[in-house]
């Protein structure tokens, strides 16, 4: 992949992302789904929520909740993932590529999660992931485009 330097505008878009995927690590902590326990009683969680049930309680849990739970593992890993790609990649259009497969796993994984119905924190993901793909984009299209500020400066230096 070819390295090109950040300039002002793109560095501004990849700022926003890494943003943009805290606040996704943010949405794992609101309530995000529904789902029934055995005796019909329905319980509100979150993915960190999940997560802390599935290493602390093991016994007892039903297939389609251990299911949920490993969903929701990958629910958490895939915005950090994410945000390590966009903070540390400065140069090459592999943070846009990572960013792209991220936000459309995460979006399937939330709306296939089996025996539960999304909460709030949900459809604040999706619509940050949503955003996120938006930016991602524009990015990789301002990467593709010719740079305006680079020949100028290299006339300058000439």
């Amino acid at each position: 992949m070819t390295k090109k330097p950040d300039i002002k505008t793109r560095k501004k878009l990849r700022y926003a992302m890494c943003a943009l995927y805290l606040l996704e690590i943010v949405a794992c902590t609101m309530p995000f789904i529904h789902y029934f326990k055995p005796d019909n009683e329905i319980v509100s969680a979150s993915p960190f929520f999940m997560i802390t049930m599935l290493f602390g309680v093991t016994s007892g849990l039903d297939t389609t909740v251990i299911t949920m739970c490993v969903m929701c593992i990958l629910m958490v890993l895939l915005p950090v993932i994410g945000f390590f790609f966009c903070a540390l990649d400065k140069e090459r259009n592999l943070k846009n590529i990572v960013s792209v497969v991220c936000c459309l796993a995460a979006v399937f994984l939330i709306l296939n999660i089996p025996g539960a119905f999304m909460s709030i924190g949900a459809v604040f993901a999706i619509l940050l992931y949503v955003v996120i793909m938006f930016l991602t984009s524009v990015a990789m299209v301002m990467r593709l485009s010719k740079d305006e500020e680079e020949p100028k400066n290299k006339e300058i230096q000439s």
